[in-house]
């Protein structure tokens, strides 16, 4: 929703006016996006690492 420069409130999603915190609500997503592609990295070496034998 922040690259739309919206946001889901009760009342549903609304477009935000403010440019401003449109930008600081993208680089807040893109933070969280890396985030959680370096954790996904490292929970992959790890398993492939130490492969599981049964």
């Amino acid at each position: 929703m922040a690259a739309r420069g919206t946001r889901n409130l009760d009342a549903g999603e609304e477009k935000i006016e403010d440019e401003e915190l449109v930008a600081q609500l993208r680089a807040k997503s893109r933070r969280i996006n890396r985030r959680a592609l370096v954790t996904a990295a490292v929970i992959t070496l790890v398993a492939l690492a130490f492969p599981s034998y049964h």
